[in-house]
């Protein structure tokens, strides 16, 4: 592997997140562990993670996808860059119904083999890669889109507005200027689409 990546891995089972973390480590990964949606919303403080391996079944409502959509659903909104691999051990077909709506990368269903867990870790690797570089060679921002038919453009308009502006915004570690003139629009107008979307400066470490 020419380069680290750093995989987040959210799961509230400890051995599991033993194996995931033994195999992903030697192909080279480093990997940090979370084990509920609030650890995993916290990890995102420090660092900005390419990859997240996501239990979808968590305490408290660990019988069901709850903790594990909301989770996914926080990664698209904060972190559109992020690609999301879920893990599942409720039923397959509704699940993956459910998380590709919501904008995951992969599902894989539990039990997970090695061998198949590395290769779709590979497959996201190699896409985030790909992503980056349509960003840095063409300009070009990727994103995901849920449109809902029968409601005319203005849904559709607002939310790839609200992604890209997020996104432009963490790129730049919310830097109005930056963010301005690489958005091609004026800082004021910047502000104005910052508080029509309600969007809060991070924390940044060290700040």
């Amino acid at each position: 592997m020419s380069e680290s990546i750093k995989v987040l891995l959210v799961d509230d089972d400890p051995a599991l997140r033993g194996m995931v973390a033994f195999a992903l480590e030697s192909e080279g990964y480093e990997v940090d562990e979370a084990e509920s949606q609030a650890t995993a919303k916290a990890a995102f403080d420090n660092f900005e993670y390419p990859i997240v391996i996501l239990d979808m079944g968590m305490p408290p409502h660990e019988h069901t996808t709850k903790e594990g959509v909301d989770v996914l659903n926080w990664i698209s909104i904060y972190h559109p860059m992020t690609l999301v691999i879920v893990l599942t051990g409720q039923d397959a077909q509704a699940t993956s119904y459910e998380v590709l709506k919501e904008g995951a990368f992969d599902f894989l269903e539990k039990p997970i083999s090695e061998s198949a867990l590395v290769l779709a870790v590979k497959r996201a690797r190699l896409f985030f890669q790909q992503n980056q570089k349509l960003r840095s060679d063409e300009g070009i921002q990727k994103m995901q889109i849920n449109a809902p038919m029968g409601e005319g453009v203005k849904p559709v308009r607002n939310q790839a507005e609200e992604k890209m502006l997020r996104q432009v915004l963490a790129d730049t570690n919310f830097n109005v200027h930056e963010s301005a003139r690489r958005l091609g629009l004026k800082r004021e107008n910047v502000y104005y689409l910052i508080k029509k979307y309600n969007i809060e400066r991070p924390e940044y470490e060290g700040q």
